[in-house]
Parts: structure tokens; sequence; C-alpha cells
């Protein structure tokens, strides 16, 4: 994604975030951004002191649909505002797909460890289908994911569209480099 093209971790590709500068006051920004919410109809979101966040309107929601963070603040020894964003599922959807890769790790480690001790003891190999059954499920709920967040990906690219046109609205956007 070229937005993204700065961080090619893991982490990365599954929340992309990026950083953008502004020459502007931080509360001027987020008033700016929050105005141009009101008018906009394909963009909701809620503020707080210093984030937007911005998901896409209920009546369009699915349950792959992203919401992107922004937070915009002055940051230490810097002469411009910092608009920082992360843009990823929901947190209902992140928190099920976090427990299932920790359910199914856990259970493949010690099924694991207890079939490999079964067959140590007794020759039994009962138990030691759960390893390559655990490599198996944890394979496909990674390619589930892939598949969610391609079918967001529109409403993904929506939502920063909608940030970068609120900002460029009032000040210049420049893209700032991760280091």
């Amino acid at each position: 994604m070229s937005f993204n093209r700065f961080d090619h971790s893991i982490l990365g590709e599954i929340r992309p975030r990026f950083k953008l500068k502004i020459p502007m006051n931080p509360e001027e920004a987020l008033n700016a951004v929050e105005q141009k919410l009101y008018k906009d109809n394909t963009v909701s979101g809620d503020r707080s002191k210093t984030y937007i966040f911005l998901k896409t309107p209920s009546w369009q929601q699915h349950y792959w649909s992203p919401e992107m963070s922004v937070r915009i603040e002055i940051e230490d020894y810097t002469d411009y505002t910092t608009v920082s964003c992360l843009v990823g599922p929901r947190q209902a959807v992140w928190a099920m797909f976090i427990f299932l890769y920790a359910f199914i790790i856990l259970l493949s480690t010690f099924g694991g460890i207890y079939g490999i001790v079964k067959f140590q003891e007794t020759g039994s190999m009962g138990w030691l289908w759960i390893i390559p059954a655990g490599i198996i499920l944890t394979v496909s709920i990674f390619f589930t994911s892939k598949f969610g967040q391609n079918k967001g990906r529109d409403q993904m690219l929506h939502l920063i569209s909608f940030l970068y046109h609120a900002l460029d609205d009032v000040t210049t956007v420049e893209r700032l480099e991760e280091s």
C-alpha cells in the first residue's frame, strides 16, 4: 500500500500506521477535521481532547470495516504539528483474533508437550496430531484476517482520503518518514 511504504513489518501490515506533518495549531487542526466530519455523511467519528476516531457510518459497516485513530499534537523539539494515524479493525474484531491466536498457540504448545511426553513414555501417538492441527488453524486464521483486511480496504482508503482532504483544505500536509 502506497501510504504504508515506510513500514514493512508484520505489525505495519496488520495495522497500518503513518504520520503527517502540518504547520498548524493542533486545536485548529482537530476543529477542521471535526467540521469536515459534520459535513461529510460518508464518515462518522468521535473526538476527544487530542484524538479523533474515524470510522465508516453504521449503515455502511460490515464485520471487517476498519477504524482510524488520529492523534494530533506537537511533539517535543519540533516546530510543526504531528498527525499520527493508526488504521485497524474494530476493537471487537481485533480482540477476537488476538484471543484466537493465543488460545490456539497455548493449546498447541501444551497439547504438543503432552503428546511428546506420552509418545516417549508409552509410544502412543494419539496426542501428536495437535501440533499440525495448531499450525493449520493458525495459518487459516491468518488468511481469514487477510481476507477481511482486503474486504475493508476500500473503506480504509476512504478514511485516509477523508483525513488528507480535511487537513489539505486548511493547510499544507506533508508525509513524515518513520525513523
